[in-house]
């Protein structure tokens, strides 16, 4: 194209532009919302791409040096070059919109994949498949070959490789949008600086170029933003150009980091239908720009549209030439804001301290809108600026007037003054909720700043001193030395005070003259000044300049000294003393004004007690009177504890064990062990000797203030001794471990221990009532839990050794192995398995015999013993029927060793069994070679209705994967209530509806008399017809119908369905001699050549789920059933 025809074209399009603005942008057409906005910008985009459109490119136009691989979905990278490429070689991306000429994004969509797949199938690239990849990057790259230009201008993605500042369009920075007409910081482009160097970089200047069809006025403002911060004032444009410059540096990059820039403006309020941008066009820094790095950089251009933004207005209602001295939480900036038109989004909040107090000098600023703390505490101003990043969760303002409040402490600046100010509207990123954009804000009292008429002051330095929250309460030990005394917090506000001198002072009750021995100062944990006597009257301490209170600190005042008078005179037991430091205003200056401060009068410490050294030796209440066997061993025959006092702690070095002269003769080996670890103290004694005092041990532990130490004393009980009571006495000695006092403890009145008596143990078994509930077990099972039994000892430990466990002999072919689970001394549970043996058929048990038992019964306690079994299958020996219970042998087998060795071979003392199955319903197994489960429906129903010939009772029969189970009667217990005379509920027929709907019974059971049982026996009648057989691990789901139902639905009828239980168990006999007696008739099909005539049959005792079972209807007004 000529540079004639360029003209040409130019003037045409702006010429059409023109008109096309004028016509888009007419009043009827205005937009009130975002959405409307972009409608018409991506309409007038289209109209300037159609009119700027030229003939087929060069080789080179769109043509960039891709390196990243890009799919659908993704955002960002190279996908905008992608875009510029396929729209200038002959695959566009769109005619008009987003991705056509000219409005190109950072998205890869569909419209981008198919434009990428049309370019592959006509260059070559096979699979056509819309994938931006390697091949596809080789081919543009042989297409582009020599028009590619170096460096990265304006493409948003990671920075390139090389040695220096790097710059580039930031990943974030906005894509085309709609900026709105007087709208506040228009957010225009975002640049991405990094460092790849060892050093910080500070960027100095950058220069930038107002792009886009729009003029220098349609910026009114433009400033630079770090995130929600503005970094700079605004610049100057002319010629479209404008400038920032810092020598100080507009900020900083730290070496191998990054930051990233925004570019912001103020919008003209008659710019509608004007376009702007900005072009970055220069970088000023000491450091060099990487080679990579290729100038100008473009953003994105924005359409300026017109539209009704909200409003927020503020009225400053903060302090004014007020005078606050220095505290927390001082109210130092606050506004009333006014709200209008839609809601906004604040997102970010600028002040600055305009004062002439420094930066450091308030801290802990913080926000708050209608009272409620937004965003985080902001430390301190940094060059006067006091920035709230609400960014990442901006807070919403409704329309209305909120409150808009800052509160800080103020530490520093006496003398000073603090102006905390909105300083221009540029600082409040305020966006509209509905139009997107950021609102000009305004001050409702004139123009910005929002600030006080008249800066506040800081008020004059002060001084305080308390006493702090731990200091001492604690006895002080008679003849102590170094002891801290009183502590106190020294607090500096409005600027750092130098104290160059106090006065400590004391007062000491129950002494006429009195003083503190080496009386010292520490400030922080450092002495200052040097070590003085605090007189009666007062001692001053002076400092010289080594005591500055800092200003918002705490500094930690400490005072120590002697328990003694000045002359070194210890203080008495009961003493107290009392120390209380004064400050005099001549003796304070402040660092920076030179001023005294106020004078702290005197103020004390905590009153301190002096004290002996003590030691309180009592009766371990975790340890009670006990009676042992004669013959124990290691018996604790004592328990004591130390407990030192508050004053301080105490080394314990001798206990004395004083014995009885028939003490002494009862035991041997007496020693002192550590309650808690179990270590032994001193030597034992092995032959303890008589009288009071007789047995000393030298000793060596600590009791630490306020603590405790329990001690054990153990020896071994003679097997001759007599049965008189044991009850030793303790006493000894120690020294304090600060002031090394001699210091006793227990006597013949105070320390006598426990009573430990002489005597017998016993040792009883009982049935525990942990043992099992009867049950049916299937034949071929190991492990079953027969039995529990209970041993308690009492007077001493016991250690069975030998156990007899006996079964019914009926049941001995039924049981191969009997195992027993127990724990040792040590708590570790063991198991040992015996086989069972039957002598001679005239026994009426079998028994297994178990010997070297390691059965553990502590002293005074109790443990269990389980008892198992194993049951074969009914082929090897197992009968059918068998009721399998367990007994421990009360008169053969059994021993049991006591603590002082002593054998007991009765068991419980006496020659009775325990039997398993004592108590009605625990401890009896029924083997079974298979079983029959019982499970009530609560589904399948005809819900809610109780009429003739639909189930009113469902439930299922499974047989366990053992074997097929046979079954010859069940019975339903019915009650029904509420029904009149001749209303019935009669003609019972049970169905099988497992497949199709058979009836089980040919004729139909009655009962006259509610509650009354219906037996249900399947075929011709109960005794006369075949079995039901349910297969191994197969389920029969059966239905109980009434057939004849009349007179319900009156109110208050009501009908009651469950199984019909029997109550004891039986030995097996053929079906014909059991249903007139039970309700329920089943067989495990156990007898050779099974018939209903065989003798395995048995009854529902046992059965499962027989006692979850209940269906209830009744009739209201409507009829209800359970489910």
């Amino acid at each position: 194209m000529s540079l004639a025809t360029k003209h040409v074209a130019t003037v045409l399009v702006g010429s059409v532009l023109v008109l096309a603005l004028s016509f888009a942008f007419v009043t009827p057409a205005k937009a009130d919302l975002l959405s409307d906005l972009q409608a018409q910008v991506q309409a007038l985009l289209a109209q300037i791409s159609a009119l700027s459109g030229s003939s087929t490119p060069s080789t080179g136009a769109g043509c960039y040096a891709f390196t990243t691989t890009h799919q659908q979905g993704q955002s960002g990278g190279e996908i905008m070059w992608i875009q510029k490429f396929l729209n200038s070689h002959g695959a566009q991306v769109a005619a008009s919109g987003a991705g056509s000429p000219g409005n190109e994004t950072s998205y890869y969509g569909a419209l981008t994949k198919a434009g990428v797949a049309k370019w592959q199938a006509a260059n070559g690239v096979a699979p056509a498949a819309g994938y931006w990849g390697p091949i596809t990057r080789a081919k543009v790259a042989t297409v582009c070959a020599g028009s590619v230009t170096p460096g990265v201008p304006g493409v948003p993605g990671t920075p390139v490789t090389g040695n220096g500042l790097k710059v580039m369009l930031a990943s974030d920075s906005p894509p085309s949008t709609s900026l709105v007409q007087g709208q506040a910081i228009g957010d225009l482009a975002h640049f991405t600086f990094s460092n790849p160097t060892g050093s910080e970089v500070t960027v100095t200047s950058l220069g930038f170029k107002r792009i886009g069809a729009s003029s220098d006025s349609t910026i009114t403002n433009v400033y630079l933003f770090n995130g929600g911060a503005r970094i700079t004032d605004s610049a100057g444009i002319s010629n479209s150009a404008f400038t920032f410059n810092d020598t100080a540096g507009i900020f900083k990059i730290a070496a191998g980091g990054s930051v990233t820039i925004s570019v912001r403006a103020d919008i003209l309020s008659t710019a509608n239908g004007q376009q702007v941008g900005v072009q970055l066009v220069s970088v000023g820094s000491p450091a060099a720009l990487d080679t990579s790095v290729v100038l100008p950089i473009s953003g994105a251009v924005h359409l300026i549209s017109s539209a009704a933004l909200g409003t927020v207005a503020f009225t400053y209602t903060g302090p004014s030439n007020a005078t606050d001295n220095p505290t927390n939480d001082n109210r130092v900036f606050e506004a009333s804001t006014v709200v209008s038109t839609h809601s906004v989004w604040l997102k970010a909040l600028s002040f600055e301290d305009r004062g002439s107090d420094n930066d450091g000098d308030l801290k802990n600023f913080r926000l708050l809108i209608d009272g409620v703390q937004v965003g985080s505490t902001v430390t301190q101003a940094v060059s006067q600026r006091i920035t709230f990043d609400l960014t990442a969760n901006p807070k919403k303002l409704e329309t209305g007037t909120r409150i808009i409040k800052v509160v800080a402490d103020i530490v520093g600046g006496s003398g000073e003054t603090y102006d905390v100010q909105i300083r221009r509207a540029a600082d409040v990123l305020a966006v509209d909720s509905e139009l997107g954009q950021p609102i000009l804000s305004t001050d409702a009292g004139g123009s910005f700043p929002v600030s006080a008429a008249t800066a506040n002051n800081v008020g004059a330095a002060s001084l305080s001193v308390v006493r702090k929250g731990d200091s001492p309460t604690d006895n002080i030990a008679v003849g102590a030395t170094n002891v801290l005394i009183a502590r106190y917090e020294v607090r500096a506000a409005g600027e750092n005070v130098k104290i160059e001198a106090l006065t400590a002072s004391t007062t000491v009750a129950g002494q006429t003259s009195y003083g503190i021995d080496n009386g010292k100062v520490f400030l922080n944990g450092a002495q200052i000044g040097s070590t003085q006597d605090i007189a009666q009257g007062g001692t001053e301490f002076t400092f010289g300049s080594s005591f500055i209170a800092r200003q918002g600190l705490i500094e930690i005042l400490e005072i120590y000294g002697d328990a003694a008078h000045t002359d070194g005179t210890d203080y008495a037991n009961t003493n107290t003393v009392l120390v209380g430091v004064a400050i005099a205003a001549a003796n304070t200056q402040g660092v920076n004004s030179g001023n005294t401060v106020t004078a702290i009068s005197n103020t004390v410490g905590n009153t301190r007690t002096i004290s002996s050294s003590s030691l309180t030796m009592t009766k371990y209440s975790g340890y009670g009177d006990q009676t042992m066997v004669a013959g124990t061993n290691n018996a604790r025959i004592g328990a004591f504890t130390i407990s030192a006092g508050s004053t301080e702690g105490v080394n314990v070095n001798t206990i004395t064990v004083s014995l009885s002269t028939n003490e002494s003769a009862s035991v041997t080996d007496l020693m002192l062990k550590d309650n808690a670890t179990g270590v032994q103290l001193g030597t034992t004694k092995v032959s303890p000797a008589a009288g009071a005092g007789g047995n000393s041990f030298s000793v060596n532990f600590s009791v630490p203030v306020s603590g405790a130490k329990t001690i054990d004393v153990y020896a071994n009980i003679k097997s001759g001794a007599n049965a008189g009571p044991i009850a030793i006495e303790v006493d000894g000695s120690g020294t304090g471990a600060v002031t090394a006092q001699t210091v006793t403890f227990g006597s013949s009145s105070t320390g006598t221990l426990q009573t430990i008596t002489v005597g017998t143990g016993t040792l009883t078994v009982s049935r525990d009532s942990g043992t099992p509930t009867n049950s049916n077990v299937i034949a071929g099972v190991t492990s079953i839990h027969v039995g529990k039994f209970d041993f308690a000892a009492v007077n001493s430990a016991y250690t069975v050794q030998e156990l007899k466990v006996k079964v019914p002999a009926d049941a001995a072919t039924s049981v191969s192995n009997v195992t027993l689970k127990y724990k040792n001394s040590a708590g570790v549970e063991q198991t040992i398995t015996q086989a069972l043996a039957l002598s001679s058929t005239a026994q009426t048990h079998a028994t297994a015999t178990f010997t070297g038992l390691t059965f553990y019964v502590p002293q005074n306690d109790s443990a269990d013993v389980d008892v198992y079994v194993d049951v074969p299958t009914i082929s090897s020996g197992a009968k059918s029927g068998a009721a399998v219970s367990v007994l421990l042998d009360g008169d053969e087998g059994f021993k049991a060793i006591d603590g002082a060795g002593n054998s007991d071979t009765t068991l419980a003392g006496s020659a009775t069994d325990v039997n398993s199955a004592s108590n009605s319903g625990y401890g009896t197994k029924y083997v079974r070679k298979t079983i029959p489960t019982l499970a009530r429906l609560s589904t399948g129903y005809t819900a809610n209705t109780v009429t003739s010939g639909i189930g009113l009772f469902r439930f299922t029969m499974t047989a366990d994967a053992a074997g097929s189970v046979d079954w010859r009667e069940i019975s339903f217990a019915v009650s029904t209530s509420g029904m009149d005379a001749g209303d019935q509920l009669i003609d019972w027929t049970l169905y099988d509806v497992t497949g199709s709907t058979v009836a089980v019974n040919s004729a139909v059971a009655n009962a006259t008399v509610s509650p009354y049982v219906i037996s249900i026996c399947p075929d011709t009648s109960c005794t006369i017809g075949e079995a039901q057989t349910i297969g191994a691990g197969s389920t029969k789901t059966y239905e109980l119908r009434a057939g004849t139902v009349t007179g319900w639905a009156d109110s208050g009828d009501a009908v009651t369905i469950n199984f019909a239980e029997d109550p004891a168990a039986i030995n097996n006999a053929a079906a014909s001699s059991l249903f007139s007696v039970y309700n329920m008739v089943w067989s495990d099909r156990s007898a050779n050549s099974h018939t209903t005539a065989t003798t395995d049959w048995t009854n529902g005792l046992l059965v499962k789920d027989m006692d979850n079972d209940v269906r209830s209807c009744q009739f209201g007004t409507v009829t209800s059933c359970t489910p």
